[in-house]
């Protein structure tokens, strides 16, 4: 076994900070037995890789795998659940993809203008409903403020590489908007070789705007309009389908729009909001120039909500309740299969969300429960439990427990290739009970927690295959898939001008056999892996070296027959960055990933990029 002590991402976090994920309210940190990973726009910008999924890296309790080079499909599992399991917010829109099994395009998020991003662990679907089974990540980014300011960089390098961003805000104590733009292009690396041996590239694009007023001194009304689009080139599969060097490409495209209204009565106690959003995502399939398929997916979703505080100072409740409506629309169309998989399907849920706070000098205990009523598959009422008791030496305890559920996908249910996958629109939804207990301490300058946590995974949705007919499918399985393990973080500030922080996190995720036969590991889940990060900040330079390590993992071999299971390496993945101050409001900015020219594969057969450089410039002026 390797066992190190290997540090945290997370800024050390105050108390009174205040927490978007962990109730149906913003909360402040030291009233929630959640775990959770608070990751600051001073960390992101120190590390400073472009997609915020590298910094994630670095959380305890998450593993990503990588099809490739950037911009190759990513995938996010926390505590060892699947990649469909994590529910993701990007400035409160819930934006998981129906129309690709319900995961988030994590390769689509760029790292620019993210202010924090929460990673909250463990069952949150009694807060937040489905895909909240591992646990969900909270990205916000930067918000409207007093003041004019404007912000920008560019960098180039390696693999021919070009990265900008910027973006400008001007605001007053009555609302103001914040724009920002991200641009990256590069052209890769041949992620498969063999075959037409071509480079696989990526480009994307993100737009964003946010904007708040506020008309009356107690009310607010405020509206989130974000547009990303990327292609990301890979290598797929030949004519007689195994892997090979091709000319595949998706291209990816999400709109999204939230707005929102508050108004706070009985002089903030009683407060009452109502929202509404709006996701449209496109994903188009090509062969070079050929059109192949696309599934296209729309979500639309409204609710009220309404939270009142009572009670006193040293014993303080708050009750929190919420309605929502949610429709999504699946639409596929192929020309590969001569629309064979064309279809138009959409369901709908209403779900009802009861949420509890209780704060009694240093105890704080929360509970929430929440009912979905489907109308395609079976209803599910979900809950969850935390509670944290802070000691004055510095020392907390907490626990929390929780009911988590994912529905099934568009595709499980309906199927998509003709001929070869047939859909079950009698799927039940999975479900997993899972629950942790930790121990902490926290001062102004050092924090640190271990936790333990389990879970078991029921009506997991698993791929079935028929001999007689050779059609493969999906079934609820029976038995439980098991997932247990350590989570151990620890962040200092031991100088002025040194930070340091990391984590270590063991795994042991097993899915669910038949009676008297061994439970098997999942496939791309290490059991050991930890992080280090370290930060040596002057005035006129600073420095920053952020390590991953990934222990090996299993993963399969679909190219054999039958396939066969093999043994992905373990490896470190490191960047050091930093930056240098020319004067008046400019940086000079420089990067080295994968600083040991490490060679790993996060998914079997597919490259990943070598030891690479890239130098640029900041700006930042105004307020």
């Amino acid at each position: 076994m390797i066992v190190a002590l290997l540090l945290s991402s997370a800024a050390i976090a105050s108390d009174a900070e205040l927490i978007v994920s962990a109730a149906r309210e913003p909360v402040a940190y030291g009233e929630t037995g959640s775990a959770l990973t608070v990751i600051d726009g001073a960390a992101i910008e120190a590390v400073a890789l472009p997609q915020l999924v590298d910094v994630l890296r670095l959380s305890p309790g998450v593993s990503v795998a990588r099809s490739g080079p950037t911009g190759a499909q990513t995938q996010v599992r926390i505590r060892g659940a699947e990649a469909n399991h994590t529910l993701v917010f990007v400035d409160g829109i819930a934006a998981n993809d129906p129309a690709t099994s319900g995961e988030f395009r994590w390769e689509t998020l760029p790292s620019d203008g993210i202010a924090r991003a929460e990673v909250l662990r463990g069952p949150q679907s009694a807060l937040w409903g489905s895909e909240a089974i591992g646990g969900v990540v909270s990205v916000t980014t930067a918000e409207p403020a007093d003041g004019t300011r404007i912000f920008g960089s560019a960098e180039a390098g390696s693999f021919g590489t070009v990265h900008a961003a910027g973006g400008a805000g001007i605001g007053s104590e009555r609302g103001g908007i914040v724009v920002q733009s991200s641009w990256y292009d590069t052209k890769g690396i041949d992620s498969f070789g063999g075959g037409i041996r071509e480079r696989d590239g990526y480009e994307s694009l993100m737009l964003s705007a946010k904007a708040s007023v506020r008309p009356i001194e107690n009310g607010e009304l405020g509206l989130v309009v974000r547009h990303t689009s990327s292609l990301s080139e890979f290598d797929g599969y030949n004519d007689v389908f195994v892997r090979d060097d091709t000319r595949d490409a998706t291209r990816i495209r999400a709109t999204a729009l939230r707005g929102f209204g508050r108004v706070d009565t009985l002089d903030g106690r009683w407060r009452h909001e109502i929202f509404g959003s709006f996701v449209t995502t496109d994903n188009i399939n090509r062969d070079g120039g050929t059109f192949l398929n696309r599934t296209d997916a729309e979500v639309f979703e409204t609710g009220y909500q309404t939270g009142i505080d009572f009670g006193s100072e040293a014993f303080r409740h708050r009750v929190t309740g919420a309605i929502e409506h949610r429709t999504q629309r699946f639409i596929a169309d192929d020309a590969e299969y001569f629309g064979g998989t064309n279809q138009r399907v959409s369901r709908d849920r209403t779900s009802f969300v009861l949420d509890y706070g209780l704060s009694a000098g240093g105890l704080a205990l929360g509970a929430s429960v929440r009912r979905d009523e489907n109308d395609a598959f079976k209803d599910a009422t979900t809950w969850r439990a935390s509670g944290r008791y802070t000691l004055e030496n510095g020392f907390t305890v907490h626990a929390s427990a929780g009911k988590g559920v994912t529905d099934p996908t568009f595709t499980e249910m309906f199927g998509f290739f003709p001929g070869s996958f047939v859909g079950n629109p009698d799927l039940r939804p999975e479900r997993s009970v899972g629950w942790d207990a930790g121990v902490g301490y926290r001062t102004a300058a050092v924090s640190a927690d271990v936790t333990w946590f389990q879970a078991d995974l029921e009506n997991e949705i698993v791929s079935t295959f028929d001999s007689a007919t050779f059609l493969s499918g999906v079934a609820n399985a029976a038995g439980k898939s098991k997932r247990r393990g350590i989570e151990a973080s620890f962040d200092a500030k031991p100088l002025a001008w040194l930070t340091l922080g990391g984590s270590y996190t063991w795994l042991d995720a097993r899915e669910a056999q038949l009676a008297g036969v061994a439970r098997l590991r999942e496939a791309r889940r290490p059991r050991h892996s930890g992080s280090l990060l370290a930060t040596a900040d002057f005035d006129a330079a600073s420095v920053t070296f952020a390590a991953n390590y990934v222990g090996n993992r299993k993963d399969t071999d679909f190219d054999s027959f039958p396939a066969r299971v093999v043994t992905l390496k373990d490896y470190v993945l490191a960047t050091l960055s930093g930056r240098v101050r020319l004067g008046g409001d400019f940086e000079l900015t420089g990067r080295i990933e994968n600083l040991f020219d490490a060679t790993y594969e996060d998914a079997y057969g597919y490259r990943t990029q070598g030891i690479s450089a890239f130098g640029g410039i900041r700006v930042k002026w105004g307020g």
